[in-house]
């Protein structure tokens, strides 16, 4: 289902006439056809070295994927070299050695802790070499290669989770079993918009705001349902030369965020912000990306204002798993 306002065009003069009615902040539209598996292997201890414990990785099986997140202890940190996450998906028949792992298929990088990943159905049965199909059958096995450029107590370190290997200390992996596939529960994608659209008055009357009028900008109500409020809050939008600061950038990216809010259910809110095309997580929620940026907007603290106006640019552009930007 799409949270969003969607309007047709089939010729001119019936998308101009179409243009002028109110659109609903919510639009239904059929169940995706996927599953939701579980795995009978949640999670797993990672090692450096050969058996210096240093946090843990846990698989969970959601209705977009595979899920992995990387929680490591305090005081350790990923390397900052690239692509210092390596992940290789074999089938159980396969070798069970460490090979190299430049030649692992999924590669990436992350500086976050915890750092959560996103594996497609389809790109993990592609790794595989199987179909979709099957790896979604009850029972299904396959073994899971984590390789990790880590930092401990100063030192560069590689790291596995997992049991050994037979007869070698250093190849571990972590056998993953798929159990228990069901059809997942409805999902919706939440629409959302940029400074340039809310900037244009009339674009609020191509939507309909069913989950409340007031927007909090500073400790400031505006109230979207009028034209004065939607003036006010344009003029919050509107850039100047003479006045642009990182302070008013991030302004005006809250502002459109949290008109964006009031558009969807409140349910957005508590929407975790995973990357579409990485499946790398922020770690935050729409909740706490808002509360996140007050802070900055508070501490007037030039660092965090950049980070959350880039983080708020890419939500209102609709970079976010279950977000759409049209």
């Amino acid at each position: 289902m799409k949270r969003h306002r969607k309007w047709l065009s089939w010729f001119v003069v019936l998308a101009f006439v179409l243009s002028l009615l109110p659109m609903k902040g919510n639009v239904a539209e059929a169940t995706r056809e996927t599953q939701w598996c579980v795995s009978s292997t949640s999670d797993s201890t990672i090692y450096a070295g050969q058996n210096i414990p240093i946090g843990a990785v846990d698989f969970e099986f959601v209705a977009e994927g595979l899920k992995i997140v990387i929680d490591l202890n305090d005081g350790v940190t990923l390397a900052d070299v690239p692509e210092n996450i390596k992940i290789d998906f074999r089938l159980t028949s396969e070798l069970l050695e460490r090979g190299s792992p430049g030649a692992y298929e999924f590669k990436t990088k992350s500086l976050v802790d915890p750092t959560y990943l996103l594996i497609p159905y389809a790109s993990l049965a592609s790794y595989l070499g199987v179909d979709e199909s099957v790896l979604k059958s009850d029972g299904f096995q396959f073994n899971v290669f984590l390789h990790l450029d880590t930092i401990v107590n100063g030192e560069t370190e590689t790291a596995y989770p997992g049991d050994p290997g037979t007869g070698n200390p250093w190849v571990r992996y972590v056998t993953l079993t798929v159990e228990d596939c069901t059809p997942p529960p409805p999902e919706f994608d939440y629409g959302v918009y940029t400074i340039g659209f809310w900037k244009n008055i009339f674009n609020y009357e191509k939507v309909s705001f069913e989950y409340g009028s007031i927007v909090y900008i500073q400790g400031i109500a505006y109230d979207v349902s009028t034209l004065e409020g939607q003036q006010a809050l344009s003029a919050l939008m509107t850039s100047s030369s003479k006045s642009m600061t990182e302070e008013k950038r991030l302004i005006m990216q809250l502002t459109a965020t949290k008109i964006n809010v009031l558009l969807n259910d409140p349910s957005l809110l508590s929407l975790e912000l995973i990357y579409k095309d990485s499946g790398v997580s922020t770690g935050l929620t729409v909740g706490e990306l808002l509360s996140g940026a007050e802070v900055a907007l508070s501490n007037k603290n030039i660092d965090q204002m950049k980070y959350y106006q880039k983080l708020l640019d890419q939500f209102n552009n609709g970079y976010f798993v279950n977000t759409l930007h049209d």
